[in-house]
This record gives C-alpha cells, sequence and structure tokens, in this order.
C-alpha cells in the first residue's frame, strides 16, 4: 500500500510538471523539443521583475533549456518552473 503513496505524489509532482511546462510553452510560445544543454549554479539570488523571468536563489542548480539573442537563458529550476535568468547571474561548472 505504501507503493501506491509514492505513485500518487510522483503524479502528482508529474501533472505539476506537464502544468508548469504548458505554460512555459504557451507564455514562451516554445514549440522545439525541451532539453537540457547545460546546468548551471545561481551566483546570487535574484528576484523576477517580469512575468517571464526566473526568480532564482543563490546556489540554486538551474536546467539550461535555451539560449537567447541577448544575454540570458532560458533556465528550469527543480520545481519545473521555466523562466529567463541573466548570464552574468549563472555559474556554468
Amino acid at each position: 500500500r505504501s507503493i501506491f503513496k509514492v505513485n500518487k505524489g510522483s503524479a502528482e509532482k508529474s501533472k505539476k510538471m506537464s502544468k508548469e511546462e504548458k505554460l512555459f510553452r504557451e507564455t514562451f510560445m516554445y514549440n522545439k523539443e525541451i532539453s537540457v544543454i547545460n546546468t548551471a549554479v545561481a551566483q546570487c539570488s535574484v528576484p523576477s521583475k517580469r512575468r517571464v523571468d526566473l526568480p532564482v536563489t543563490a546556489g540554486e542548480q538551474l536546467d539550461v533549456i535555451d539560449t537567447t539573442e541577448g544575454n540570458e537563458v532560458i533556465c528550469r529550476n527543480a520545481e519545473g518552473r521555466y523562466g529567463y535568468v541573466l548570464v552574468e547571474h549563472l555559474n556554468f561548472r
């Protein structure tokens, strides 16, 4: 019975992740396949100024999904949220 509880939690997390992905695709008009091209660690905490920005905390690990023309990259955090992060706030290892 405890197996079902774990699966229920995983199912809820998966449902939330797919909801975040759908929101991301609609907001960013992103129709490419989502794949992680790199990982980075946030050097400092930065609140979001726009709806499309991803708020980050210092030391948080992020998946880099795509690059942009400017100095921003599209990232995903551990909670499955997507948004723009300035490259200068990230440390690539």
